[in-house]
């Protein structure tokens, strides 16, 4: 059996009110992952990272919400476009938002996201970004045009709970 990840939170200074903490799950390689996780986590962002598909789906399917996917293009194993099946299959997560991030570089990875960000969209991606050189400016950028107006925890808690 697969264990959830765990839900990391920013520190009490980088913390937001409730109705402005968003929630970010990551599925990519263990040191990306560390990284995506550190600049989200320094704007204020609650974070989840999974190294496979099981583990996101574990999270994913414990009832857990999240705002935005951010999805590595290229997975070491697995295949991203069954992990974005997965999501907007399940009933739950149909209205988190689903980034495929490409950290590629050289004319082999720009050769894949042509072709990657054609069938990730068709299959229901939001967005497909192409970083050869880790932007962090960039990434919050592309996750802030994903985000709902409100985060999805809140739009689904009772008024006690908000």
């Amino acid at each position: 059996m697969t264990t959830e990840p765990p839900i990391e939170y920013p520190s009490a200074e980088q913390a937001l009110a409730p109705g402005e903490t968003f929630r970010i799950l990551f599925l990519d390689s263990a040191d990306q992952i560390e990284r995506l996780k550190g600049t989200c986590k320094d704007v204020g962002y609650v974070v989840v990272g999974a190294e496979t598909i099981s583990e996101a789906m574990a999270f994913l399917e414990g009832k857990n919400h999240v705002d935005v996917i951010v999805c590595a293009a290229h997975l070491e194993v697995e295949s991203m476009f069954a992990f974005l099946q997965h999501v907007r299959n399940h009933a739950l997560h149909t209205r988190s938002m689903f980034l495929i991030l490409s950290l590629e570089a050289g004319p082999h990875g720009a050769y894949f996201d042509r072709s990657s960000a054609r069938a990730g969209v068709a299959l229901g991606a939001n967005a497909y970004v192409v970083m050869p050189v880790f932007d962090p400016v960039e990434l919050i950028a592309q996750i802030r045009a994903l985000l709902p107006a409100v985060p999805v925890l809140q739009q689904a808690a009772s008024p006690e709970e908000k």
